[in-house]
């Protein structure tokens, strides 16, 4: 899957950074009719559904591990996603499309991290410290 077609900008103002008060506020898209996307509260669910209907329930966590780094003069958003050993991360970069296999991006005088291989938005980095110069 290339996680990169998923990349867009979204205002951090736009970000729910805590549950909704009262809970049964927080937003609901209703995609119901295919020709009109009705913005609802989640309050409104019970009236929503029919006999029949599933629901699935996205329980995952995001890892909160973001590092901000540059690869020359670009600066790189690095979200660590899944460890693969000690020193290798699978991690998602913005913006990923101009990162290769072998650059190096610096995230302080003595820890960088070098491109192992990129898939789409998907990256794969190895994490070392060296000596500051």
């Amino acid at each position: 899957m290339r996680v990169d077609l998923f990349d867009f900008d979204l205002p951090r103002e736009r970000i729910a950074a805590r549950p909704a008060v009262p809970r049964d506020s927080a937003r609901l898209l209703d995609l119901s009719d295919a020709a009109l996307a009705r913005d609802r509260r989640i309050g409104e669910l019970p009236a929503l559904l029919r006999a029949g209907d599933v629901m699935v329930f996205n329980d995952t966590r995001v890892m909160p591990a973001r590092l901000m780094g540059r690869r020359g003069a670009a600066r790189i958003e690095i979200t660590l996603q899944k460890r693969v050993d000690a020193a290798t991360w699978d991690v998602l970069a913005r913006p990923a499309k101009r990162l290769k296999a072998g650059q190096t991006v610096d995230f302080a005088a003595d820890f960088s991290a070098t491109v192992v291989q990129r898939d789409g938005g998907a990256v794969r980095l190895r994490f070392g410290c060296r000596d500051a110069a």
